[in-house]
């Protein structure tokens, strides 16, 4: 699986002119190296792979990696072993992460390596596509969170506050297998569910709330990601009527998922229905992303998206409205694209809930 991996960045660093690639996000050290230490420097050429750690992690890194990359202790001096390494053997354009890479460590690679040129790029691009195993560890991790989710709902009630619950929530995530959670858990009630990320806060639930909940789990370092939107007690008609939208929204982009669709025109869909309903100004953020070794990667559905879906890859659909100083409602689904549709990971109802 890793070789495969580094043969397609071989493949891509041959496409952009280059001898070789720097990598030190955590993420990508691990997809191209099987390294989950995440502190350390992996580079790539077209006859070596070398991984540099520090005594901390060098058993490790020889156990998960040593079969794929040369291990090397680069004993508090990253930089200069980079540095030297790419003038020792001559690289003459680097790639290097442009969105992870820091102006400092940069500065201090590029002076030891002399004569290199480094090309930013994101490498992302290359994690989009999904393999069997990073399917499966999403569809465990959804399942995770879904199991985790119809244990907090009998506990969902007027008196208890959006900490406790996500706390709770968490716990069962953990408890249900989950190495962690996708991301900081967002629950908002009331007049709070009209914040897109209204993390967890003090407030105290009360009857007639809205309350959404946006949280995911992990496990074999594949993130999920699903919010739901329930009511405590019974829901006005015009929280019906906005709720039914966002799900028929959500219903519709979900159904224009498939290999080959537009990112931008998936978002466009859905943002033409609610403009048809006279509601697409509520509607303040992307349709969805992609998810895996990161909670948001590689594609975006969004109006300033580029290219197009493929078979295998993870996305999000999560349209939203958001009345600001009333409520908000938004629903999402992780969806891995088929060659005619998608297969929805996250299982758990998305009917209205009135939790009474």
């Amino acid at each position: 699986m890793i070789k495969n991996r580094i043969s397609r960045l071989r493949q891509y660093m041959h496409e952009h002119g280059a001898d070789s690639a720097l990598m030190v996000q955590p993420e990508n050290l691990r997809y191209f190296s099987g390294f989950t230490g995440g502190e350390g420097a992996l580079l790539i050429s077209g006859d070596a792979a070398v991984l540099w750690t520090d005594s901390r992690y060098t058993e490790q890194a020889a156990l998960e990696a040593g079969a794929c990359c040369d291990v090397r202790n680069h004993e508090g001096r990253l930089s200069e072993c980079i540095g030297t390494y790419l003038r020792d053997t001559a690289s003459q354009i680097v790639l290097y992460e442009a969105n992870y890479l820091t102006h400092f460590l940069y500065e201090h690679i590029a002076e030891t390596a002399g004569t290199s040129r480094f090309d930013g790029v994101n490498l992302a691009q290359l994690r989009a596509v999904k393999e069997p195993y990073e399917l499966e560890a999403t569809r465990k991790a959804s399942r995770i969170a879904d199991a985790a989710f119809a244990e907090l709902l009998p506990h969902i009630r007027p008196g208890v506050t959006e900490q406790s619950l996500a706390a709770q929530l968490e716990s069962n995530m953990l408890l249900g297998g989950a190495e962690g959670k996708s991301f900081t858990t967002i629950v908002a009630s009331g007049c709070r569910s009209a914040m897109p990320h209204g993390v967890a806060s003090n407030k105290v639930v009360e009857a007639g709330d809205f309350i959404t909940f946006d949280f995911g789990a992990v496990w074999g370092g594949y993130h999920s990601d699903i919010t739901r939107t329930v009511v405590v007690g019974k829901a006005s008609q015009e929280q019906k009527d906005l709720y039914h939208l966002v799900l028929e929204g959500q219903k519709l982009g979900v159904q224009a998922v498939r290999a080959g669709a537009s990112c931008r025109d998936i978002d466009a869909a859905v943002r033409s229905y609610f403009a048809q309903h006279g509601k697409d100004q509520y509607f303040t953020h992307a349709l969805g992303h992609g998810t895996g070794l990161e909670i948001h990667e590689y594609p975006v559905l969004s109006p300033r998206a580029d290219g197009t879906l493929q078979e295998n890859m993870i996305v999000t659909v999560e349209p939203g409205l958001y009345i600001e100083g009333k409520y908000g409602v938004r629903i999402e689904d992780s969806v891995a694209v088929t060659a005619d549709g998608c297969e929805i990971l996250t299982k758990t109802s998305k009917e209205l809930m009135e939790l009474l």
